[in-house]
């Protein structure tokens, strides 16, 4: 018997109104949650042309500006004088070239030392590998500042260790105010981040690559040479050319070891503009500087973007059959423990075992068991008792804990409308890598002029290092931030949804307590590398808001206080290892 409701043809059934039915549809929800992150995706697009757009027209305008020793707002109508006098001067073909060698150098040197680390440590059974690997990576926690002056102490031709031995065994003299000086330390401070990039792929190459090389009868060296580097060689190029662009904004080590000699490189010869040791200030001169590091930067990160985008093509680790059994040393395994044990010796633990000495010392000079009874606590003494160091530390500490929190929580914001929020979300995260190609000199100009132009009450203040910071460490944050937002499976936010939550709530009590513990190492992160920035807290530092670090910059500088420096550069050095400490071990525990 048929349902008498059954409708006769050619009439359609009615459609009932999900809402009216007391049923919440999916296309509400759906609404709800596209004005959600519409509502995120103008915000955030407002706060990232507050801080990295804004900066970076006001550098332009500036760059256009005769102004000479004037502030560019201070001159009516725009020029190009100082790109026509800075291509016409010959001191640009100096700093060009001086940039040039520092940058080749420091990339060449970090290569080398990273690639040998990452084959050895990723690929054979070197011995000691658990010890030697973690050490390898410990200038991560030094700040560029400290490195440069443990490298001082521990080089010069003086009293410093390392130039003395070298002296004494092979005959010459070692000058670390040099360029080959300059090199050798950014090189070293370079190496942790490439092994780091690097030691993936050494791990996942296939090893059944070099033993079909080695049936065929090549050896070691014929081995490595056509089959481990050409398979390695997009990691090897992609992670060079971001240390390029990293090499170009280094500031702090070629400012310390390059300038009490005069040679500089775009980075540093931007601040001296800025900031001159005598005379007064080019600020039309050093922002056209500041405009063509720009261009530099711009250049290689679009190398190193397109490099990484092309990456696929070299993949050469298969699901199966893959195995990683590491290559035997034989009778090399001590002799190449040896040399990397020498590595660590010299070029890490002998800078810094230098600098703890010499901030115990009531002057310095030189390592010795005669002097043991002269070593006090004197200079950390005077520190803690002195009123203007003392604000120090506590403008560093509020500088960076402020710093972290802010770029965590908008890097959230950001990660989660590059990963949510579509095409424009999408968009809005590539903007922000922009802040990658802008030198940490060049963004501290910008911001300078900045709010030296707009009646922001925060020049002067702790505020404006914070958001010059906050604007660096965004790029970074964010992507941190990504990755674990990449891993969460969006059928969990629709579940939170169909049950009739709003989209701030999914957010609320299903997404931010997943992605937590990657927020909160991105926070302890930003901390540890706030703590030791040097060229922005240099250009926007005031009475009020001055850092340690610039006191330590102060200090070396002015009045070649190198024992109570070297103290504070202790201090700065325990509170940054700390905080990379605590990074690392939250890193293995969400990995556990």
């Amino acid at each position: 018997m048929q349902s008498d409701t059954k409708p006769s043809a050619g009439v359609r059934p009615e459609r009932r109104d999900p809402v009216q039915a007391g049923t919440a549809g999916p296309r509400p929800a759906g609404k709800r949650r596209d004005r959600f992150l519409g509502g995120v995706n103008i915000a955030i697009g407002a706060v990232l042309a507050y801080l990295v757009l804004f900066p970076l027209g006001m550098l332009v305008y500036s760059s256009l500006k005769d102004s000479e020793f004037k502030l560019p707002f201070q001159i009516s109508g725009f020029s190009l004088s100082n790109f026509t006098q800075i291509f016409a001067s010959e001191r640009l073909a100096e700093v060009a070239l001086n940039s040039l060698v520092f940058v080749a150098g420091t990339v060449v040197l970090s290569v080398v030392i990273s690639v040998s680390l990452a084959y050895l440590f990723e690929r054979t059974d070197i011995p000691g590998r658990r010890v030697l690997a973690p050490s390898t990576l410990a200038p991560m926690a030094v700040p560029a500042t400290v490195l440069a002056v443990a490298w001082v102490l521990a080089a010069n031709p003086a009293n410093g260790p390392i130039a003395l031995a070298i002296e004494r065994t092979l005959g010459f003299t070692v000058n670390i105010y040099s360029l080959p000086g300059m090199i050798l330390v950014a090189g070293i401070f370079g190496v942790p981040g490439m092994y780091i990039m690097l030691a993936p792929a050494f791990a996942r190459l296939n090893l059944e690559f070099e033993e079909a090389a080695a049936t065929s009868g090549a050896g070691w060296w014929t081995r490595t040479r056509k089959v481990v580097l050409p398979l390695t060689l997009p990691a090897i190029t992609a992670a060079s050319m971001l240390l390029v662009v990293i090499a170009l904004e280094e500031f702090a080590i070629p400012a310390m070891l390059g300038m009490p000699n005069q040679i500089y490189v775009f980075s540093s010869y931007v601040q001296a503009a800025l900031q001159p040791p005598g005379g007064l200030a080019n600020y039309g001169r050093a922002s056209a500087y500041g405009i063509l590091l720009v261009l530099l930067s711009l250049v290689m990160i679009a190398v190193y973007r397109r490099q990484t985008r092309e990456s696929h093509r070299f993949r050469v680790v298969a699901g199966k059959g893959y195995r990683a059994t590491p290559v035997r040393l034989g009778r090399w395994r001590v002799p190449v423990a040896a040399v990397v044990s020498l590595y660590v010796i010299v070029a890490i633990l002998v800078p810094i075992l230098t600098l703890v000495w010499t901030s115990l010392t009531p002057f310095l000079q030189p390592i010795s068991l005669s002097s043991l009874d002269g070593l006090s606590f004197a200079n950390y003494a005077s520190i803690f008792t002195d009123p203007s160091l003392s604000h120090a530390l506590l403008n560093t500490l509020v500088i960076s804990l402020l710093t972290a929190t802010l770029t965590a929580a908008f890097g959230s914001w950001l990660a989660l409308a590059s990963t949510r929020g579509g095409f424009l979300g999408r968009m809005l995260f590539d903007l922000s890598f922009l802040v990658f190609a802008i030198p940490s000199v060049v963004l501290g100009m910008a911001v300078l002029f900045l709010y030296l132009y707009f009646p922001f009450p925060v020049y002067g203040t702790v505020w404006i290092i914070v958001i010059a910071l906050t604007t660096r460490y965004i790029p970074r944050g964010s992507r941190m931030i990504q990755t674990a937002l990449l891993q969460l499976d969006p059928g969990l936010e629709e579940v939170g949804r169909v049950s009739g939550a709003s989209s701030t709530t999914v957010m609320r009590r299903v997404v931010f307590p997943l992605i937590a513990p990657s927020v909160s190492r991105t926070w302890l992160w930003v901390f540890a590398n706030a703590l030791g920035e040097l060229p922005i807290a240099l250009l926007l530092s005031s009475s009020d808001n001055r850092t340690v670090v610039v006191l330590l910059w102060d200090m070396i500088g002015e009045s070649a206080d190198y024992p109570e420096a070297s103290a504070l550069a202790v201090l700065l050095l325990a509170l940054s290892s700390v905080s990379v400490w605590w990074v690392n071990r939250r890193g293995v525990q969400q990995h556990m």
